[in-house]
């Protein structure tokens, strides 16, 4: 299942696959694995706490997002 909510705020904040994956320190193919679900069944706090950051929401948003994903949720 797709992580919709990265994909929709890393284009509000305009950013490319290739900006998020470079400023978390990994490869664009990672990171869009990331995205679509197919990496990262479960998400670190750290990858978490940066991806708040990058993408101008809160942890505890992220947290929550993630937990809806991970739950079948779609936001």
């Amino acid at each position: 299942m797709i992580r919709t909510y990265l994909m929709k705020y890393r284009k509000q904040n305009k950013k490319s696959l290739h900006d998020i994956a470079e400023a978390l320190g990994v490869s664009r193919n990672y990171y869009n694995l990331l995205e679509k679900g197919k990496k990262g069944d479960k998400m670190t706090l750290a990858t978490a706490y940066k991806i708040a950051i990058l993408l101008k929401i809160s942890l505890e948003d992220v947290m929550d997002l993630e937990n809806d994903y991970r739950n079948g949720f779609k936001r």
